[in-house]
């Protein structure tokens, strides 16, 4: 990825990357192998549906308290539901509701994963009443999820596949931008979103390092 990309796009991936210190938004999933930070990079840290068991619940969950007091943790994530992975509902559930707790407490947005699923999520949403951003990671969905979600405050993070017309709906402060494990560059995701919205790749390019500062930095 190129520098003058590195301060502007939200970025998910399941590994390290190196991020410009001073932007401070570049997002990465720290997965449980990994030992250490890396320097100038920030991170999420998750317990992620596809990778939960039984047996080895309560050791990611140690894993993920032990890293929020971390300064380069600025997200819990990827955390939600997924009906299609192995993991039953039940253990989803807890290990996101934990997450949940874990956000509200730490003062951290939460990256979401969700899938045939966003029932329960916006139960859990109304149930807890998070103060904390949910920001919905790789939301491919049909206009009218999108608007339902928007009503109920999601931010929504779009990638390389999404209807266009949910591109066109979605408000300025409440997109992002991502390529996740896409064989794009980030700078090919903005352009054609840009494209999409009929905007310039410059303003959009602002929009999404604006919204990354209020919802990531905005201490």
């Amino acid at each position: 990825m190129e520098g003058k990309m590195i301060d502007t796009i939200l970025d998910i991936h399941t590994h390290r990357q190196e991020a410009d210190s001073e932007s401070k938004s570049i997002i990465n999933y720290r997965l449980l192998e990994d030992s250490s930070f890396q320097e100038d990079c920030y991170y999420s840290v998750g317990i992620h549906p596809w990778k939960l068991t039984v047996a080895n619940f309560d050791r990611q969950l140690d894993f993920l308290i032990e890293q929020l007091p971390n300064k380069q943790v600025v997200a819990i994530g990827e955390a939600g539901l997924d009906k299609l992975t192995e993991a039953s509902m039940a253990l989803q559930t807890l290990a996101f509701v934990m997450q949940i707790q874990l956000s509200e407490t730490y003062g951290l947005p939460l990256i979401i994963h969700c899938v045939k699923a966003m029932e329960q999520l916006l139960a859990a949403k109304k149930r807890f009443q998070p103060k904390q951003p949910w920001i919905w990671h790789g939301f491919r969905g049909k206009p009218e999820q999108a608007t339902q979600l928007l009503k109920q405050g999601f931010y929504l993070s779009l990638g390389e596949h999404y209807p266009d017309e949910t591109m066109k709906l979605i408000p300025d402060e409440r997109l992002f931008l991502e390529t996740d494990e896409s064989s794009l560059d980030i700078e090919d995701i903005l352009c054609r979103a840009a494209e999409v919205r009929g905007v310039g790749v410059k303003a959009l390019r602002e929009t999404i390092r604006r919204n990354i500062q209020n919802v990531f930095f905005k201490a």
